[in-house]
């Protein structure tokens, strides 16, 4: 499905909720319904170094599928996006038919940064940022009425956009099949010369490999690739922790008028704070939790339950 691309869009923050939109033109935020994000550090400097990096943070996480990565940096730490291209289309497919146009498509987690409190989603789902990481979590806000509406009315997109290859693909014309064409033999031709001057070419490229280790500073030796290793195994294990215990407490079952008020994590634990009903909840919660979580400590304090647990 071809979408027209135009400047004067509306912002709409689509979720697995969002109605199906017959008519309008839009740019698309993506809830992080859609994709998986990470934040780790890395032995590396770059953003380019970082997404050579990418696959290997999230493998045996993710489900079967073609995944991109995008890579942004906060401090001195990378924020690492993986999403489906295929699922994504899909999603704006299903989502947007008839007249419905899309002009560009664009994460949560880069539009919503700067976001400060809690952002409602609908009746029972909000935007948070927890240490930089823009999650939708099963929760009513309460320190602030403001709408997803409120935050996209005049927003300013980033230029990160997402690049969906349904969305563009045209009809090649005789002067690009010409254009292709000759690139092709400009690159048989180089093959060829290559193939003539193999020995010289071979010490070059050994040459050229030595160089680059050096300038990036790239390990060379099997310690160093295993110290990457342990790095990264490390770092992965956290951020599984702290999505896996996410994930636990929006599986909660809370009365009605009980709500989870609050939710901040580190690397070694996370703090959820419950508004419960009444002091006789705090059991019956924690034991519900012990099964799955190790809890460090809770203190109940006029209806409001803090609870730690480990990450």
């Amino acid at each position: 499905m071809t979408k027209i691309f135009k400047s004067d869009s509306k912002i709409l923050y689509l979720s697995s909720k969002t109605e199906i939109q017959q008519s309008g033109k839009f740019d698309v935020v993506l809830s992080p319904e859609f994709y998986w994000v990470k934040r780790v550090s890395l032995p590396v400097s770059s953003l380019s170094g970082a997404k050579k990096l990418a696959q290997s943070i999230y493998e045996g996480s993710l489900p079967d599928g073609e995944f991109s990565y995008e890579v942004n940096k906060v401090d001195d730490e990378f924020i690492i996006i993986a999403y489906d291209k295929n699922s994504i289309s899909s999603i704006i497919s299903e989502k947007f038919i008839k007249d419905a146009k899309v002009s560009g498509i664009y994460f949560a987690q880069n539009e919503f940064l700067d976001l400060e409190g809690c952002c409602g989603i609908d009746e029972i789902n909000s935007l948070v940022n927890i240490n930089s990481l823009i999650m939708q979590v099963p929760r009513v806000c309460t320190e602030s009425k403001k709408e997803i509406s409120f935050f996209l009315k005049n927003k300013k997109l980033s230029k990160n956009k997402i690049t969906l290859g349904s969305f563009e693909d045209s009809v090649i014309n005789l002067k690009e099949f010409y254009l292709i064409a000759a690139a092709v033999f400009i690159l048989f031709s180089s093959f060829v010369i290559d193939w003539v001057n193999y020995s010289s070419s071979l010490t070059k490229l050994q040459d050229k490999r030595v160089e680059i280790i050096t300038k990036n500073d790239l390990p060379q030796t099997s310690m160093q690739l295993n110290n990457i290793k342990n790095s990264l195994t490390k770092t992965y294990k956290t951020q599984k922790n702290i999505r896996d215990a996410v994930f636990g407490f929006s599986k909660l079952s809370l009365k009605n008028g009980e709500y989870i008020e609050h939710i901040s994590a580190t690397s070694k634990e996370m703090t959820v704070v419950i508004k419960v009903s009444d002091k006789n909840r705090e059991k019956e919660i924690k034991d519900r939790l012990s099964k799955t979580f190790k809890i460090k400590s809770s203190i109940f304090n006029e209806k409001h339950l803090t609870i730690k647990i480990a990450s």
